[in-house]
């Protein structure tokens, strides 16, 4: 499959950084994830938390979570747990590298409502260029005929794709 780097969204980006695997299968549209608890339960944190604000604000191939214009655009990801982070702060940094020419000055924060936490990030030159590694990479895998090899990771056997992958 070809894929143009304007197809890209921030739950590729999400997956590149934590499984590729699992994002060849998202690219493919090969989903298990429907009634996996820890997704719905994720959902209904979203719908929940910060209900005076407008959520899930499109802008091209982006959906984010929500934004407030106090002291700077600050845009939002909401996540249910802070555990497993890495992919949630590439998939905000990828909405910060997007905005970054319409708006320079724009900062993320990674918000967990049940934990009542919260994690800023702004992006950076470094980012930036592992931004565009990343996108690359994404690009790659999405013109792969099969998937990249199963690698075991300490948060697989929660995974959707579990038995897809190690069974």
């Amino acid at each position: 499959m070809y894929m143009e780097s304007e197809n890209i969204t921030g739950v590729m980006v999400q997956y590149y950084v934590t499984c590729k695997r699992e994002l060849w299968f998202y690219i493919n549209q090969i989903n298990m994830n429907y009634n996996n608890d820890d997704i719905l339960i994720g959902k209904s944190l979203h719908e929940k938390s910060y209900s005076r604000d407008n959520k899930e604000i499109r802008v091209d191939n982006m959906v984010i979570d929500f934004i407030r214009n106090k002291d700077g655009l600050t845009i939002f990801e909401v996540k249910k747990s802070s555990k497993l982070t890495i992919g949630a702060k590439y998939q905000l940094y990828f909405y910060l590298y997007n905005l970054r020419f319409i708006e320079p000055f724009v900062q993320g924060a990674l918000v967990y409502p049940k934990e009542r936490k919260k994690e800023e990030l702004v992006l950076t030159d470094d980012i930036i260029e592992e931004m565009n590694q990343i996108i690359e990479g994404i690009i790659e895998i999405a013109s792969l005929n099969k998937p990249p090899l199963a690698e075991t990771k300490p948060f697989c056997k929660n995974c959707s794709f579990f038995e897809l992958c190690m069974v």
